[in-house]
């Protein structure tokens, strides 16, 4: 039996195939002593079948290919109640009744093999694959038993060729044959002194074929985890940094977003200083695409290069609209020391990020030059609070506007803190902005802090999230402004619609109070549906 759950974990459909290969033979029996034996097999009651069987097998006027015809059909019962000595037995008498339909070699070979007898059974699978009867199948069992009499050579042999075979008939065992070849790799690499070069050369690229043939099958979770099992235990992939904090597994993420929603007040403040009430609402398209894949040449360094791509068009086609229409291209990247701190895991971040952004600016449907931005950022994540880990950053931002008097400098000290609470985060952000433009009467010092509660699933639903952020701006050489704020609460409804699809719905008000009422104080809400992919 232990041959039998081997057989069974790796090629996961053998024997349901075979279930029910004889029935319709029995149905179209026309042989009325048959009737009564055909019913009861047709509704499974395998063991009914057999005793009618045993009433007719010693009928006078029986003859030579009736009675063969009864033995099969009883050895067949037999095999479907797993009594596979007794099937043996009645296939034996079939055959020497010279009685040998076109599946009886298969369903003889499952019984040896399921009684440990390999060599009778190989024989069996082989006069099946000669009938041309579930080739591919018969096959496997082939290589699979020649895999545990030792004769690997000669398992893998048998393993490749169910690919020469039609992909209609070899595809339900493809890919158990494809990790059964990858199994016997891995134990004559571990034999070997220099193993490790075979596992990564040989034995992996070889699970992964395994995987490729159907990654949603039953199977590819186990090729996966025999992949897994490998990488970490000859450390061919980083699972953990010297100071214990996990790597990222896979090392790349890859998100695209399509977004639709409506501006209830269109501006672009990156580009301007002063910020007038559009009095005109307009649907938006949004197309955002992000890339990043992380390297960790040691283990205590990583070095994440990232690539965005974010696309905005106003449905709403006035110039006052249309001019706001404008993409960023943002590469970056992102590198980390891991180190400890009181004994716990701790990184020194260091990050260089470079904004690229056309937008409509002469109002003539024309992506020009709007914007540019270096910016540089030296942080430390260190484990402090038991909730979770903070964060403090030192960043310092280059602008480069279309206009020249609105090119300036800004210099930030950013806290972050994550709190876990069982199905719910907490993250809180706040940061300090000294920013110094080409034409001082726009020089601010801000003060921002903002909140989010990320919660779990709700009924299986979706996953809801709340924020609110407040920003306390000093106008510092413009009296006429006051002390300005803006208030922004935000709210997400977040729901998996299939696997790695994502749907999002959003909204977010901003309220911006200043005492310039006429250049710089506005209200407006962004509403909006987002579709999500992550690769």
């Amino acid at each position: 039996m232990k041959l039998m759950l081997g057989l069974l974990i790796c090629g996961f459909c053998l024997f349901a195939n075979a279930q029910d290969s004889n029935a319709k033979f029995y149905g179209d029996s026309k042989d009325s002593l048959f009737k009564e034996a055909s019913n009861q097999f047709s509704s499974g009651k395998y063991e009914a079948t057999i005793t009618e069987l045993n009433n007719l097998e010693f009928t006078s006027s029986m003859s030579k290919t009736s009675k063969g015809l009864i033995f099969y059909w009883k050895a067949i019962c037999y095999n479907r109640l797993q009594d596979f000595s007794e099937a043996i037995k009645n296939f034996d008498k079939a055959l020497g009744l010279e009685y040998s339909p076109v599946d009886l070699n298969y369903e003889y070979g499952q019984a040896l093999f399921a009684a440990e007898k390999l060599s009778e059974a190989r024989l069996q699978f082989r006069e099946s694959l000669k009938k041309k009867f579930k080739r591919a199948v018969s096959l496997y069992y082939i290589a699979y038993i020649s895999k545990e009499m030792g004769e690997k050579k000669k398992a893998i042999t048998f393993y490749q060729a169910i690919k020469k075979i039609d992909a209609s008939e070899s595809m339900e065992i493809r890919q158990a044959a494809e990790m059964q070849i990858g199994d016997i790799y891995l134990e004559q690499a571990e034999k070997n002194s220099d193993a490790l070069r075979t596992i990564e050369n040989y034995v992996i690229p070889q699970y992964q074929i395994a995987y490729e043939v159907d990654k949603n099958s039953p199977l590819a979770p186990l090729i996966q985890e025999k992949i897994l099992k490998l990488q970490n235990k000859y450390d061919l992939i980083l699972f953990k940094l010297r100071n214990g904090r996990p790597t990222e597994i896979p090392p790349y993420f890859m998100r695209l977003a399509l977004e639709y929603g409506i501006d209830s007040n269109v501006t672009f403040s990156p580009t301007q200083q002063e910020i007038a009430e559009s009095k005109k609402n307009s649907g938006y398209t949004r197309t955002d695409a992000m890339g990043k894949f992380t390297f960790y040449p040691s283990n205590f360094i990583s070095i994440a290069p990232e690539f965005r791509f974010n696309y905005i068009r106003y449905i709403n086609r006035i110039p006052e609209i249309y001019r706001n229409d404008n993409y960023v291209l943002a590469p970056a990247i992102r590198t980390t020391y891991e180190h400890t701190w009181n004994n716990k895991a701790a990184s020194v971040l260091f990050d260089y990020d470079y904004n690229d952004a056309k937008r409509d600016v002469n109002e003539e449907q024309k992506l020009k030059f709007a914007f540019r931005s270096h910016t540089l950022m030296l942080g430390e994540r260190f484990n402090f609070f038991r909730g979770g880990d903070s964060t403090i950053r030192l960043k310092r931002r280059f602008f480069d506007s279309y206009l020249d008097t609105s090119d300036s400098k800004t210099l930030s000290i950013i806290f972050e803190q994550n709190i876990s609470m069982t199905s719910k985060t907490l993250a809180i952000y706040s940061s300090y902005d000294v920013t110094k433009v080409k034409s001082s009467s726009y020089d601010t010092n801000g003060l921002m802090i903002r909140t989010d509660l990320i919660m779990g699933m709700y009924k299986d639903w979706f996953s809801p999230s709340l924020g609110i952020a407040v920003t306390r701006i000093d106008p510092i050489n413009n009296s006429d402004r006051g002390i300005e704020y803006l208030i922004n609460p935000s709210f997400r409804l977040s729901r998996v619609i299939k696997k790695n699809l994502h749907g999002n719905l959003k909204f977010d008000y901003s309220r911006y109070i200043s005492d310039d009422k006429d250049n710089f104080d506005y209200k407006k809400y962004i509403s909006g549906f987002e579709l999500e992919y992550i690769f």
